[in-house]
């Protein structure tokens, strides 16, 4: 394949994903179909499928471009004093407040969860990816999951995670708990029971 093809294919595959982006925010990721995005980018339909081979794959793509575009703000953590309570607090918030300002977007990633089996597997891989990227930083998060002295704070840092996440997506919506201030202190203190752990590993 020559630049010039390389590069067609590439711009092509942009304008699909800008094009769903818009059309998601805009009506819901229910209501939208592979013609409809196909359209909005001014490709043809057998274009949109040489890219993705789903609404439900390029709706994962676009999930995993928001999360790698989220995830320094997930790590800042790890710079700073994860073991003080306001530090932590004030991460939390910034969370919450990031994903308020991305809240379109992260209602279409809840719908296409609810509809599409594949994409909870994607959210889970990224709780995954998250907690090893921590581990880099935080001694609590350096977990082995396949270490059976591990598998324990394993699936307590999976959950603690997969909580501040969810719960920062509600707070996106406005709605639940998420909208109590007691909220990201909850979350906080339980952040903070993760980390300030003496015992972690059973070693």
């Amino acid at each position: 394949m020559g630049e010039f093809q390389r590069r067609r294919k590439q711009d092509s595959r942009q304008q699909l994903l800008a094009a769903a982006t818009e059309a998601f925010c805009a009506n819901g990721y229910f209501a939208i179909s592979v013609d409809e995005i196909a359209t909005a980018a001014g490709v043809s339909r057998m274009t949109f499928y040489r890219h993705f081979s789903s609404k439900a794959a390029l709706a994962a793509e676009l999930f995993r471009q928001s999360s790698e575009a989220a995830m320094p703000r997930l790590l800042a953590i790890g710079q700073r004093d994860f073991r003080e309570r306001q530090v932590v607090l004030a991460w939390i918030a910034e969370l919450f407040e990031a994903n308020r300002a991305s809240g379109p977007i992260l209602r279409v990633f809840m719908q296409a969860n609810a509809e599409e089996l594949g994409f909870t597997q994607t959210g889970h891989s990224f709780i995954t990816d998250l907690i090893v990227r921590l581990g880099q930083y935080i001694p609590a998060f350096a977990l082995d999951p396949d270490d059976p002295r591990d598998r324990r704070g394993w699936v307590a840092a999976w959950l603690l995670l997969y909580e501040i996440l969810d719960q920062g997506n509600h707070a996106a919506r406005g709605a639940g708990v998420a909208t109590d201030p007691l909220a990201i202190e909850i979350l906080g203190e339980r952040f903070l029971g993760f980390v300030n752990a003496e015992v972690r590993r059973g070693r």
